[in-house]
């Protein structure tokens, strides 16, 4: 939410469009001239409506596109832009710009937001006695995969036993 309300923007914009000077105006109502110009150019480009509170905004990455094709042929400034096309931040045009050139209009598209969902709960595989002609290739690759496994558990099972059956002979000597 905004810090100022829209009629106290609409105030020092039309005092600085009455009086002029960024400076006096922004040491008189403690902002800064930043701010200032951002309303007027705001108000001059949409009128009073422009200055009105916004909550966040979401942009499509065509609405993005779109802005910083605008400001590259007209050769705006990111506020001139933000002003034209109502962005209440012109620093969101910068960001904008450097995802774009980093990644393209991919970069521009809206990320995932939140946890991540579960994942699959764990189906353990189980061999079925069909013939081998009769599998597709990832079957195969599941039953070869869970034989070699088998194998390897019970080589490490006998190792254990082995190792164990050592131990006591070496103890009783």
């Amino acid at each position: 939410m905004s810090k100022h309300s829209a009629q106290f923007k609409l105030k020092v914009v039309t005092e600085y469009l009455k009086y002029g000077g960024y400076l006096r105006i922004a040491n008189q109502y403690g902002i800064h001239t930043t701010d200032i110009r951002k309303w007027v150019m705001a108000y001059r480009a949409h009128g009073a409506s422009s200055l009105d509170q916004r909550v966040y905004q979401h942009y499509s990455p065509d609405f993005k596109i779109a802005v910083l094709t605008h400001m590259n042929t007209h050769g705006l400034s990111p506020r001139l832009a933000a002003a034209h096309f109502n962005i209440a931040s012109p620093s969101a045009i910068l960001v904008w710009q450097r995802l774009y050139n980093e990644g393209g209009v991919t970069a521009l598209k809206p990320k995932p937001r939140g946890r991540s969902p579960m994942s699959k709960p764990f189906k353990p595989f189980v061999p079925t006695n069909k013939p081998v002609a009769q599998m597709t290739t990832e079957e195969l690759m599941q039953e070869l995969e869970y034989r070699r496994m088998e194998t390897d558990y019970l080589k490490k099972l006998e190792a254990l036993a082995q190792q164990k059956h050592l131990a006591k002979k070496n103890k009783s000597k």
